[in-house]
């Protein structure tokens, strides 16, 4: 019988097909990426925050397989040693095993604590933490209480992060006593499939857990890969839809009649698809273009998260603004200029990032940007934390124009926008040969993280650092000059 863990349990949850390639093909789960591994690194900083609040804790956890095998003997030694709280212990029951975070002992019974780096507990912290009493109490350490330690993004730094200050806990031990039952039943099925010779369907309707997108890149390794026209291929597409379209009958694309049970922005697309073409109101766009007024400032922002928040008066996740780039033009027929700022110390980028600002944006003219939401939350952010720039923030505002409100709203549709109004999305086919696939950064998260690891990163050699600088400059260059040469496209529809 294969023994199941913890991470083999929630696989099954996403997709139990995904617990089986683990088992039996594990060449077709991607390798962790860049992206995650910095998640991951953010977490086991946070998680020593957490530990740091136990006193006389019992640190056990592994560095080699020898030493995992080994550790629940030197688990159960520590408790039988006497130990108050024990860290990444190993306990095990019949086929069934986990690593816990933190246990503490509370007269006869215990108190199980799962570390998350998220802000709040969530669903699948639930079931994981009900799969860990099963398999703690059956190693017979009952739990009495189930709780979640996690980020308290209210946090404001001053000084040293304290400890208990950014940690929250989130009791839930009513809801992962609801899911005890349920746990169990699911808990033999995994094992049942975790030992099949046979891969379970591997469709995606069966993905849970918000893995949809993941999952579906694992099956398309899988022979036969899906048809183009897969239903599952939709944007915007999820488990919850596809299986209704499925219970349907409906496989491809085509078969579709009613639409109503997709989401909005598969609904656009599959409208854009309907039309054939490309679509442009222009009478509506006209409007629109009217209201911009000249000297035009393109404005984008690059900000960076850390949940350890790394400067005085910021919060965990807080974003931080450390670049932009600017493209100004007097009128549309004329040359852009250029400016930029971007912050290459480990200070505080915030204070000088608005000083530069300041610098480069006229009184007048509007500021045009892609998903005004964002550059605005973070103007009305920075005016909070340093008024003496409030008022100019709030003008920023004021004069900011969403750039991307005419393909959002529908004034110019096109099948191959993918029913997105993301400017990834639209600039390839407004402009065919103006792309961000010669670049080193592609995108925004991307841009934030080496940012983020050359400039806050200990012992990184400068050479390393000037080359990260130079992408980041090139990259968020890009994203206004494509902001150019779509307003001109949009002009020219109207014209």
């Amino acid at each position: 019988m294969p023994i199941l863990s913890k991470s083999d349990y929630m696989l099954y949850l996403k997709h139990p097909a995904w617990l089986w390639i683990k088992k039996h093909a594990k060449h077709l789960i991607p390798p962790i990426d860049e992206a995650l591994q910095a998640k991951f690194d953010d977490g086991n900083a946070f998680e020593h925050y957490v530990e740091s609040l136990y006193p006389n804790l019992v640190r056990v956890g592994f560095d080699d397989y020898n030493e995992y095998l080994d550790m629940p003997h030197k688990t159960n030694m520590a408790w039988k040693n006497g130990a108050e709280n024990v860290a990444q212990g190993r306990y095990e029951t019949g086929s069934i095993t986990c690593i816990s975070d933190i246990v503490r002992k509370e007269g006869d019974s215990f108190i199980l604590t799962e570390i998350k780096s998220s802000t709040s507990a969530k669903e699948e912290h639930i079931w994981d933490l009900a799969f860990q009493k099963i398999v703690l109490e059956g190693a017979g350490y009952p739990i009495k209480k189930c709780e979640v330690a996690h980020v308290n993004n209210r946090y404001v730094r001053s000084g040293d992060i304290i400890a208990s200050d950014i940690s929250q806990f989130t009791d839930v031990t009513e809801k992962v006593h609801e899911l005890i039952e349920g746990t169990k039943l699911r808990i033999e099925k995994a094992i049942t499939i975790a030992a099949l010779d046979k891969m379970p369907d591997p469709n995606p309707e069966r993905a849970r857990l918000g893995s949809y997108v993941d999952w579906l890149d694992i099956r398309q390794k899988i022979s036969p890969p899906l048809p183009d026209n897969s239903i599952y291929f939709l944007p915007y597409m999820d488990a919850e839809k596809s299986t209704k379209l499925i219970k349907e009958g409906i496989t491809t694309v085509d078969e579709i009649t009613d639409v109503t049970v997709l989401k909005r922005s598969t609904q656009k697309y599959l409208a854009a698809r309907a039309e054939g073409r490309r679509v442009v109101e222009t009478e509506k766009l006209d409007e629109f273009l009217s209201q911009i007024s000249f000297p035009v400032y393109y404005l984008d922002y690059e900000a960076s998260q850390s949940l350890l928040p790394p400067w005085d008066g910021t919060r965990p996740y807080q974003h931080v603004p450390f670049q932009y780039s600017l493209h100004i033009v007097k009128s549309l027929d004329g040359e852009a200029e250029h400016r930029e700022y971007l912050h290459q110390d480990a200070s505080n980028p915030m204070p000088n990032f608005i000083e530069s600002l300041k610098k480069n944006i006229g009184n007048e003219g509007s500021i045009l940007v892609w998903y005004q939401a964002y550059e605005k939350t973070r103007n009305k952010e920075l005016g909070e934390m340093y008024p003496d720039s409030a008022t100019f923030l709030q003008d920023l505002n004021d004069r900011t124009i969403d750039l991307m409100k005419p393909f959002a709203s529908d004034m110019v549709r096109d099948e191959a926008f993918k029913g997105s109004a993301s400017i990834k999305n639209v600039l390839p086919v407004l402009i065919p040969n103006f792309s961000y696939e010669s670049l080193d950064i592609q995108e925004g998260a991307t841009a934030a993280r080496k940012w983020k690891e050359v400039t806050l990163g200990k012992e990184i050699p400068q050479t390393e650092r000037d080359r990260v600088y130079s992408e980041l400059l090139e990259y968020c260059k890009l994203d206004t000059l494509a902001m150019v040469k779509i307003h001109k496209a949009l002009a020219d529809f109207c014209a």
